[in-house]
């Protein structure tokens, strides 16, 4: 993540995908540049390792990021309805 810094200099994301399952080895200052609408976090129901972690979430959510989580959400789709504004449909709604 922190070589990807460099690449990605002035480069803001709708939707990312977020690394090792949300684990404390996250940069804080890429999502912070990249500034996602979206973060998706592929997880496992009740996994040992304590993924995502509260460190992870807490940066998502400090720069407003939408978490969609696959231990909370199941199967997620994204798409973009006529106004062009992302629209998330799961399989576990709530």
């Amino acid at each position: 993540q922190r070589m990807l810094m460099s690449r990605l200099v002035g480069t803001e994301v709708d939707v990312v995908k977020v690394s090792h399952h949300g684990s404390a080895d996250q940069h804080p200052e890429l999502y912070r540049q990249l500034k996602p609408a979206v973060a998706l976090i592929g997880v496992g129901d009740d996994n040992d390792y304590g993924h995502p972690t509260d460190r992870a979430l807490d940066t998502l959510g400090a720069i407003g990021s939408a978490v969609v989580r696959s231990d909370q959400s199941g199967t997620a789709t994204l798409h973009r309805n006529e106004a062009g504004e992302i629209e998330l449909w799961s399989e576990r709604a709530g």
